[in-house]
C-alpha cells in the first residue's frame, strides 16, 4: 500500500511539499483539491513510479526552479525515492485512472485515433497478451531489420548479376566444376554463330593416308619351284659355286641363256648342241623361273611405291594442314586436336622398312629358287612401321571425332540465334561469378539471411495465431465487462464486441457505439461532422463514463488486482445523480477487491458519497492545499466542515451578486441548485441524503404531498431547477451558448435567497 507522501520538491505546484501532521493514507484515501492544485501532477508522480519512467516527472519540473525534482514516498514495503533523475525502486502494483489513461487508451480530445486503439488493445489483453503482442512486434522489428540486411546484401550482389537475370535466380545457380570449359564452349559457339556463313565454306580435318606393306612379300620370299630336278639344280649350283658367282650367278646365267640363238654361244659363237650343262640350264631356267623373277621384280616396285618418300611427304603435309585447321576450328567448338608423336620422323620407319624389304627382295632376285627368311633388320623395321601405322590410325580416329564436332557446329550455327547464345554465355559466366571470391560470400550470406527471415516469418505466424486465439477469448469477456459497467453506471449506450486487427503492423482494437440499437463507428479526426461518430454522438459525460468502464473492466480482468493500489483522478464529470451514485459504488467495489483506493476530486460532495460508505477505520481525507502564491502541500482535511463551509460560501456569492452584481453569471447559475439542495439536506437530513439532487428532492416532496413541510415551496424549487437545467451541459447540449438574461437571473437569485431564508 501507499502509506504517505513524505516529500515532493520542484515538481509542478509542489515546490516544497513536506509531510506534516497525520497525512497517512488508509485503505480508502480521499484527496480534495481545487482545479490547478496538483491532482494531475500527483498522478504523474505515481505513474512515473509505476513504470519506473522519469519522463512524467522531468516533464513537470517546476518552471523557474534551479533545483532538480525530488520525491520521497513511504510504501508498506519501505521508502521509495526519486532523485538524480531515477527511482530507487519501481512500484508496478498500481492502476491509475486519469487523463493520461484516457488520452492514451480511450480517446484524445473528441476522437479515438490509431494510438488509442493500439494502447487499448494492450489494456484489454493484459500482461500475457502483451507479452505475445510484444513478441509479434519484436519479430516484426527483426523481420524488418533482416529485410534491410537482405536488401543491402543484395545491392552488393546486384552489381554482378547480368541484365535480365533476377538476384534469386543468380543466387540459386549451382556450382559447376566444368564451368570454365562450358564458358569456353559458349564463347566458341557465339563466335561460330556470328561467322556462320564463313564456317559453312570451311573444310574440316583430313585423315592421314596409312601406308601398308604388299601382302605377298612373305609369300614370294618363301616361294620355290617344285618341278626343277634335283640333279639339275645341283649341277647349276655347282657351276655357280665353281665360278664364284653366288651373288649374281643365277641371275646372270638366266639372263645369258636368253641370248642363245641358233644353238650358238653368244660369246664365242660355238655350237652348244649336245652340251649337257646347257640342257641343264634350260631345265632350270624355265618359264616358271622367269615368272617368279618377274614377281620379285614387281614386288620390289610395290615396296618402293608403298614406302616411298612421297608417301611420307603426303603424311607430313596433311599433318601441317590439320594443325592449321584445328587451330581455326577450336575457336568455334571444343574437340581434342589430333597429334602424332612420330610427326617429325615419319620418313624414318618407312625408309628403314623399305631398305630392309628391298634387301630381302634383292637376295630373292639373286636366287629365286631359294626361300628367303626375314632377317633381324627387317623385323625391327617392320615393328617400327606397324607402331607408326597404329599411331596414324589413332590420329585418324581423333580426326573423325573432330570432324563430327565441326559438322555439328556447322549445323548448329545455321539454326542458332545470336541473342540466345549470348544469353546462354551470360548465364554460364554468371554461374562462375556466383561462386567466385566475395560474390560467393555475398550469396552465401543471402541464403543464410533468407533462411533466418523465413524462420522469423514462420515464428511470427505461430505467435500471431497464439495471440489471435488468446485475444478472441479475452476480448469478448472484456467487451461484456465494459457493457456491464456501462449498464451499472446508467449510461445510455453500449459498445459492440471489440475486434482486433494488424493494420500498420501493430495490433489494435476497434469497436462501435450502440445507441438505440444502432451501431455508430468511432471515426477519427478526419470524420466529417455531418456523419455520426464518437465525436458527436457522446456527451463529455458519456465519454468519461466510457473511459471509466474501460478502466474498471481492465481492473476486473487483472488477476493480480488484490494487491493493486488503484488511483482515480476526477472519475466523474456528470451531475446526473444516478450516475454519480453508481460511480461511487463501483469505486467502493474496487476497494473491496483491491489493496487500496486513492480518489482525487475537486468536488467535495462526490468525495462525501464515498466517505459515507466506508467505515471510519478504513477512510482518510486529505487536501492538496495552497501555500503562498505558488506552492502546494498535502494536509488533513475535514470533509464534514468543508461541505458546510461551501454551502455558506455559495450563499455569500449569491448575496454579493444580487446586491452588487459581482461574479461571473454562469458560475452564479451553477450555485443555485447546490444551495437549495444543501438547504433541504440541512433541514431534513433523514429524508434527503447527500447524494440527492434538487430534482430528486422535489420528487420526494411531491410524493409526500401536502403533508410535507416543504410542499408550499415545491413549485418554486422546481422552477429554479428547470431554469438551471438550461445551463447544464449534461441536460442541454447547447448550455455553453445558451443566452443569459440579467433580469431573469436576478429574479432566480432573489427567489433562491428568499427560499433559504436569507435577508436581501
Amino acid at each position: 500500500m501507499l502509506e504517505r507522501v513524505i516529500r515532493i520538491r520542484n515538481i509542478g505546484r509542489f515546490q516544497n511539499c513536506a509531510a506534516a501532521a497525520d497525512v497517512t493514507f488508509r485503505r480508502f484515501t480521499l484527496i480534495f483539491a481545487e482545479n490547478g492544485r496538483g491532482k494531475t501532477t500527483l498522478c504523474a508522480i505515481l505513474r512515473s513510479m509505476l513504470g519506473n519512467d522519469p519522463a512524467p516527472i522531468l516533464g513537470r519540473k517546476t518552471l523557474g526552479s534551479p533545483e532538480a525534482p525530488e520525491v520521497q514516498l513511504l510504501l508498506s514495503s519501505g521508502n521509495v525515492t526519486f532523485r538524480d533523475g531515477s527511482w530507487s525502486a519501481a512500484f508496478p502494483d498500481m492502476a491509475i485512472f486519469d487523463g493520461a489513461f484516457v488520452n492514451e487508451n480511450v480517446f484524445a480530445g473528441d476522437v479515438v485515433d490509431t494510438e488509442q486503439r493500439r494502447n487499448l488493445y494492450r489494456v484489454i489483453i493484459g500482461a500475457p497478451g502483451v507479452a505475445l503482442a510484444q513478441r509479434v512486434n519484436d519479430l516484426d522489428n527483426q523481420i524488418r531489420a533482416k529485410g534491410t540486411e537482405i536488401r543491402d546484401n543484395r545491392t552488393a550482389i546486384q552489381r554482378h548479376v547480368p541484365t535480365g537475370m533476377t538476384v534469386d535466380v543468380f543466387v540459386s545457380l549451382a556450382e559447376d566444376p566444368a564451368v570454365d570449359a562450358k564458358i569456353q564452349a559458349r564463347e566458341q559457339e557465339l563466335a561460330a554463330v556470328r561467322r556462320a556463313a564463313v564456317l559453312q565454306q570451311r573444310a574440316g580435318l583430313v585423315p592421314l593416308a596409312v601406308p601398308s606393306m604388299p601382302a605377298t612379300l612373305a609369300q614370294i620370299l618363301a616361294k620355290t619351284l617344285a618341278n626343277v630336278a634335283t640333279d639339275t639344280e645341283r649341277r647349276v649350283s655347282q657351276h655357280i659355286a665353281h665360278y664364284q658367282m653366288q651373288s649374281r650367278g643365277e641371275a646372270w646365267l638366266a639372263e645369258g641363256l636368253r641370248y642363245v640363238t641358233a644353238g650358238a654361244c653368244p660369246f664365242c659363237e660355238q655350237s652348244l648342241d649336245g652340251v649337257d650343262l646347257i640342257r641343264a640350264y634350260g631345265g632350270f631356267f624355265s618359264t616358271e623361273y622367269h615368272a617368279l623373277r618377274d614377281e620379285v621384280t614387281n614386288l620390289s616396285q610395290q615396296v618402293e611405291n608403298a614406302l616411298s618418300d612421297g608417301i611420307a611427304a603426303a603424311i607430313e603435309h596433311a599433318l601441317v594442314q590439320n594443325a592449321s585447321a584445328a587451330e581455326f576450328w577450336r575457336q568455334y567448338c571444343l574437340f581434342e586436336p589430333p597429334s602424332l608423336l612420330e610427326a617429325s620422323r615419319v620418313r624414318t620407319p618407312l625408309a628403314a622398312l623399305r631398305r630392309a624389304a628391298q634387301a630381302l627382295l634383292q637376295r630373292k632376285s639373286g636366287a629365286p629358287l631359294e626361300a628367303v627368311a626375314p632377317d633381324e633388320d627387317f623385323s625391327r623395321a617392320l615393328e617400327a612401321f606397324e607402331a607408326l601405322c597404329t599411331s596414324l590410325a589413332n590420329y585418324n580416329a581423333k580426326v573423325a571425332a573432330a570432324n563430327a564436332t565441326i559438322d555439328a557446329t556447322k549445323r548448329a550455327t545455321q539454326l542458332a540465334n545470336v541473342g540466345d547464345v549470348e544469353d546462354a554465355l551470360a548465364k554460364v559466366k554468371a554461374q562462375k561469378m556466383r561462386h567466385s571470391g566475395e560474390v560467393r560470400t555475398f550469396c552465401e550470406a543471402d541464403v543464410s539471411l533468407q533462411a533466418e527471415k523465413t524462420a522469423l516469418d514462420a515464428e511470427k505466424v505461430q505467435v500471431r495465431e497464439q495471440l489471435d486465439a488468446f485475444t478472441r477469448q479475452v476480448i469478448a469477456q472484456y467487451g461484456q465487462s465494459i457493457n456491464r459497467y456501462l449498464e451499472r453506471i446508467n449510461a445510455g449506450f453500449r459498445i459492440t464486441t471489440p475486434t482486433h486487427n494488424y493494420r500498420g503492423g501493430t495490433p489494435s482494437t476497434s469497436y462501435q457505439i450502440l445507441i438505440n440499437q444502432t451501431a455508430v463507428d468511432l471515426g477519427d479526426a478526419a470524420t466529417p461532422l455531418d456523419r455520426p461518430s464518437f465525436r458527436n454522438t457522446l456527451s463529455a459525460g458519456d465519454k468519461s463514463t466510457l473511459a471509466l468502464a474501460f478502466f474498471l473492466a481492465q481492473l476486473e480482468q487483472d488477476k493480480d488486482r488484490a494487491r493493486k493500489v488503484v488511483v482515480f483522478d476526477d472519475p466523474f464529470s456528470s451531475l446526473d445523480s444516478f450516475r454519480r451514485n453508481q460511480t461511487v459504488h463501483q469505486i467502493y467495489r474496487c476497494g473491496e477487491t483491491c489493496a487500496q483506493v486513492v480518489l482525487l476530486s475537486h468536488e467535495p460532495l462526490f468525495l462525501k458519497l464515498l466517505w459515507d460508505r466506508v467505515v471510519a477505520a478504513d477512510r482518510k481525507t486529505l487536501q492538496l492545499a495552497r501555500v503562498g502564491e505558488e506552492n502546494t502541500t498535502i494536509v488533513e482535511w475535514d470533509i464534514e466542515k468543508a461541505l458546510q463551509a461551501r454551502y455558506r460560501a455559495d450563499i455569500d456569492a449569491l448575496q454579493r451578486f444580487f446586491s452588487q452584481g459581482e461574479g461571473e453569471r454562469r458560475e452564479i447559475i451553477q450555485k443555485l441548485r447546490p444551495v437549495l439542495e444543501g438547504y433541504g439536506r440541512n433541514l431534513y437530513p433523514t429524508q434527503f441524503g447527500d447524494q440527492e439532487t434538487l430534482g430528486a428532492i422535489v420528487g420526494k416532496i411531491r410524493t409526500a404531498g401536502a403533508s410535507h413541510p416543504l410542499s408550499a415551496i415545491a413549485d418554486d424549487l422546481d422552477e429554479v431547477n428547470m431554469y438551471c437545467r438550461r445551463y447544464h451541459h449534461a441536460e442541454n447540449p447547447g448550455a455553453a451558448t445558451e443566452p443569459i438574461d440579467d433580469a431573469e437571473l436576478q429574479g432566480y437569485v432573489k427567489r433562491t435567497l428568499m427560499l433559504v431564508g436569507c435577508s436581501l
